[in-house]
């Protein structure tokens, strides 16, 4: 007998893909020694089977671990479906049963619109009577009247219908919405399956609590940052957060969450070297079959003794067959055709079935249909509704002389290498003692179907999956506090920490580019730990200023932040050109250029500007690039932290006083044949 326990999600570890739950067990005072079985019920079917793990706590020195298996429990009466989904349907019955009256509406007064009154119609006079022609005009035109009323009403009633509908449409479309984003356990009713973990403990002493693990493959989470900048650009807080979704069927509730960027399962083992061999004499290829150990009967003699020691039960004896007349279900089929729609109107329980009495079924002894059979069943056209119900008799039989279904034969296949699918028959099962897969496509199926789901709800702009950035190594981030993360799919916000930091104010501007000046923000990693790539939110003052991007930042490392183009920074780029010859008979063509690159500021304070440009490099060996000079002296620029290297870059970095100016200069020299010229003109700039 089982004891039960009562558990709560206590620690998710999140990884890259998948999550590791872990919950705390209580078995409860005064468990027995020896050897006690513990249930845990109400775990998510998402659950993977295999993955269940165990741990005693630190003062249960005494007990120890003995087995640990999981199964599937399904009640056997309830509502599979939550509130949600069951305000879904009920609008979707409604709206069906709407449809079906104002077809029939419409039909009536289709009706209503073809139909012809003439006079000579009437049958209280002859028709060659001269006196009967005022009653049956007078007839006609009440007739007339009456259709009119009829056609009226019906208009109204299509009309109100319609309006109906409208509002049940708007009203459907609410409720799909919310049960698109509502928690699982509005989703699933009381009668939804859960997973049962069965934990045997060995041994005496006190059992405080376990810490039972398991992991689910439907949980991701993305890297989200905020900055925030104060106090003139003098002060900053950068704040670390995650967006976390999950579907495994259960809400985190109250938990410590650990996000990852690793693996949730990696296989680490190394591979195993084949040897080379010369000629046809080739090593058999390993297989992973083993054929099943003898003396597997002998697991079952107890069962098999305890099973022929209970007494003979008799069978009861069959009841009396009901007669019925076919004839009059064959009359009848198109009625119960049209029961069938009306009775699937109603809402479910609103009516019994009323059916009539079955037979009872065949005795446990009697013998199976053989194959043959059973494929013409299925194959057989099926009935529905009430007719099929009122056809069925119940009960069983085989026909003459058939046998038991021979076994089917077994087929190679890497499925029967997940051993953890595989389950052993039950003592009273035709297969006992022999392995089979049951239920693992299903589960797959469905797993799959909740790690697809995940792909709905799209991350902000610029928000990159951990994969991507997460590096050479791998990292672990903790969330402030406990956090409660619902099973709906949709995104999260979880803080992980915040940390201060003395931003650095500079300007840079791309001056071959453009002449916007662009104010960014530079500070060293608050953290302990690298930030990964994604989005940081820039608020300024408290104001949002910019939605902002950075790349994979190490511990320690420093980072900028665009904050945007500064209006009060001014840039001009002038370039002059002059050409002459040289050389034998003028043989070269000479074109030196001189750059100049003006900055006006109209700040309060001096600024610090970054001007980067660009000197032309060529790969033509008739075409040379000599540099002039430059002043002040620049330092080569190669842009390679960016991850996309740039041939022939200058950077300054020029002091601009407050409300005054600034310039660097920089000239170099082209050298072409006389009788070519660059594409685009010789003037360069």
């Amino acid at each position: 007998m089982a004891i039960h326990c009562d558990s709560s999600i206590t620690h998710v570890q999140v990884f890259a893909r998948g999550a590791r739950v872990t919950r705390r067990v209580v078995p409860g005072e005064g468990v027995a020694g020896g050897e006690v079985t513990l249930a845990v019920d109400g775990l998510p079917t998402l659950a993977a089977p295999g993955s269940f793990r165990v741990s005693l706590g630190g003062d249960a020195a005494g007990r120890s671990l003995v087995l640990v298996r999981s199964s599937l429990v399904v009640p056997a009466k309830g509502s599979a479906l939550g509130p949600s989904l069951e305000a879904v349907r009920e609008l979707e019955r409604k709206i069906h049963r709407i449809d079906r009256h104002t077809g029939l509406s419409q039909r009536r007064r289709d009706a209503i619109t073809e139909a012809r009154l003439d006079p000579k119609h009437s049958a209280r006079r002859a028709p060659d009577d001269p006196r009967s022609v005022v009653p049956r005009t007078r007839e006609t035109l009440a007739a007339h009247a009456m259709l009119t009323a009829l056609a009226a009403e019906l208009d109204a009633r299509l009309d109100a219908l319609h309006r109906e509908r409208h509002e049940l449409v708007r009203a459907l479309e609410r409720a799909r919405t919310h049960a698109s984003q509502a928690r699982s356990s509005e989703l699933t009713g009381d009668a939804r399956p859960t997973r049962r973990v069965l934990i045997t403990v060995r041994g005496d002493g006190p059992l405080p609590h376990l810490e039972l693990t398991y992991a689910v493959d439907a949980a991701r989470w993305w890297p989200v940052y905020t900055l925030r900048i104060r106090d003139h650009a003098r002060a900053a807080t950068w704040i670390s957060e995650a967006l976390v979704a999950q579907r495994s069927g259960e809400d985190w509730r109250d938990a410590r969450l650990e996000l990852s960027t690793a693996d949730m399962l990696f296989d680490a083992r190394l591979p195993t070297l084949p040897s080379l061999r010369f000629g046809r004499a080739q090593p058999p290829p390993k297989r992973a079959f083993r054929a099943a150990p003898g003396g597997v009967e002998a697991m079952f003699e107890g069962y098999d003794r305890a099973y022929r020691a209970l007494p003979e039960v008799p069978s009861p004896a069959p009841a009396a067959q009901p007669l019925w007349a076919m004839d009059d279900l064959r009359a009848t089929g198109d009625a119960l055709a049209e029961l069938d729609e009306d009775v699937a109107m109603e809402a479910p329980g609103a009516r019994g079935e009323g059916g009539p009495p079955t037979m009872p079924p065949a005795p446990a002894e009697a013998v199976a249909y053989a194959p043959q059979a059973m494929r013409r069943s299925v194959a057989a056209p099926k009935r529905g509704g009430l007719l099929a119900s009122a056809m069925s008799f119940g009960g069983g039989g085989a026909p003459p002389g058939g046998g038991a279904a021979p076994e089917p034969v077994v087929e190679p296949s890497d499925a029967w290498l997940d051993y953890d699918g595989l389950t052993m028959g039950a003592p009273g099962e035709p297969r006992r003692g022999k392995l089979g897969r049951e239920g693992g496509d299903a589960w797959k199926q469905e797993r799959d179907r909740a790690v697809r789901m995940l792909d709905v709800p799209q991350p902000p702009a610029g928000a990159k999956d951990p994969l991507a950035s997460r590096g050479m190594f791998d990292h672990r981030y903790r969330a402030e506090g406990l956090v409660e993360v619902p099973s709906d799919g949709l995104l999260h916000r979880v803080p992980l920490g915040s940390g201060d930091a003395t931003p650095t104010v500079r300007w840079r501007v791309i001056a071959c580019e453009s002449t916007d000046v662009f104010r960014e923000v530079e500070l060293r990693n608050p953290f302990d730990a690298p930030l990964l790539a994604g989005p940081v939110d820039v608020y300024v003052e408290g104001s949002l200023l910019v939605v902002a991007a950075i790349q994979h930042i190490d511990r320690g490392g420093t980072l900028r932040v665009g904050m945007g183009v500064d209006e009060r920074l001014r840039t001009a780029r002038n370039v002059r050109a002059k050409e002459d010859t040289a050389g034998l008979l003028g043989g070269d063509t000479i074109i030196d250029h001189t750059v100049s690159v003006e900055l006006s500021s109209a700040l309060g304070s001096p600024a610090l500007v970054e001007v980067v440009d660009r000197v032309p490099v060529t790969d033509e060996k008739t075409v040379e690039v000599t540099p002039r000079g430059a002043r002040p002296e620049p330092e080569r620029f190669t842009q390679a932290e960016r991850g996309a290297a740039v041939r022939g870059g200058l950077r300054w970095e020029v002091i601009v006083p407050a409300g005054g100016r600034a310039a660097v200069e920089f000239s170099y020299r082209l050298t072409i044949p006389s009788k070519n010229e660059l594409v685009g003109g010789n003037r360069r700039g």
